[in-house]
């Protein structure tokens, strides 16, 4: 019998390094299947929402639990490059009560907005726009931070924290929650764009139940009392305070208020600008 050629049985690598490679691949892919269908149920989730309030915390959440970390936080963008409001998740009870104020939305927290484009860092402590923690803030190491865009416009920043049983954020939960926010960005229109609209509404019937209210012949201070209410309700003021005119004094004077401290304003005189016949002012909540 002629003798056989001496040749590998498995080319450059043995069945058990194939196995473990075949394995490791499945794993991945695997993973990044499980990612994609958890990244659309979060999409799904936030766009099923017309509340904003409900889409921001939804959006929070999702991000958070899309690359495990334990605290995640939406800022949004108001005046002067400011948080209008900051959206925490993932602290206790405790740490909330021990914060002593909640970020404004400068240093660190701003670099995503204005570079529009995403931060991930290792250590946030050692970049440079790094101020320090106030008080009562828990300790953070790993960082990742989004810019959230409606159309042209960034409405805020997504920001990641601390993964579960440690490690960095990667370049994956980069891609992931950079999608994410993309998507969002998309709810939070149309949450914005009803929420505009309800209160045009509400405007509208307002405006109508005062004017017939007036042709109806109800006292003026009732329908004036009705109109402190709704304006302080829809703008979501603390306080709403309609003014009318002292002819002797040339000044203002609080006829009718409405909310909590309506009592400590009534009577309270103003300065008259010119050819007011009336007044009425909201004070909104900070």
């Amino acid at each position: 019998m002629p003798d056989l050629p001496d040749r590998p049985l498995l080319p450059q690598m043995r069945l058990d390094e194939l196995l473990s490679e075949l394995h490791a691949r499945l794993e991945a892919a695997l993973s990044t299947r499980d990612r994609v269908h958890s990244l659309l149920d979060a999409v799904l989730s936030i766009g099923s929402d017309l509340d904003l309030a409900t889409v921001l915390r939804r959006l929070a959440e999702a991000a958070a639990n899309l690359v495990d970390a334990r605290y995640a936080g939406l800022g949004v963008i108001g005046e002067n490059d400011r948080f209008a409001e900051f959206i925490p998740v993932g602290l206790s009870e405790e740490q909330a009560r021990l914060l002593a104020k909640f970020p404004y939305g400068k240093g660190l927290l701003a670099v995503p907005s204005r570079e529009r484009r995403a931060l991930r860092l290792n250590d946030l402590q050692n970049h440079c726009s790094f101020h320090g923690f106030p008080e009562g803030h828990p300790p953070m190491k790993t960082f990742l931070g989004v810019p959230i865009q409606v159309r042209d416009e960034v409405f805020g920043n997504l920001y990641l924290t601390e993964k579960n049983g440690g490690g960095d954020f990667d370049e994956d939960d980069e891609t992931t929650v950079t999608a994410l926010a993309t998507a969002a960005g998309v709810a939070i229109e149309n949450a914005r764009l009803y929420e505009e609209t309800r209160l045009r509404e509400r405007w509208l019937a307002a405006s109508t139940e005062i004017t017939t209210r007036l042709l109806s012949g109800d006292a003026a201070e009732e329908v004036l009392g009705y109109l402190a209410q709704q304006a302080r309700e829809m703008a979501e003021a603390d306080i709403a305070v309609v003014l009318l005119p002292e002819p002797q004094n040339r000044e203002l004077i609080a006829q009718i208020a409405d909310g909590p401290l309506a009592k400590e304003v009534i009577k309270t005189p103003v300065a008259s600008p010119r050819h007011s016949a009336a007044w009425c002012t909201a004070t909104v909540r900070p």
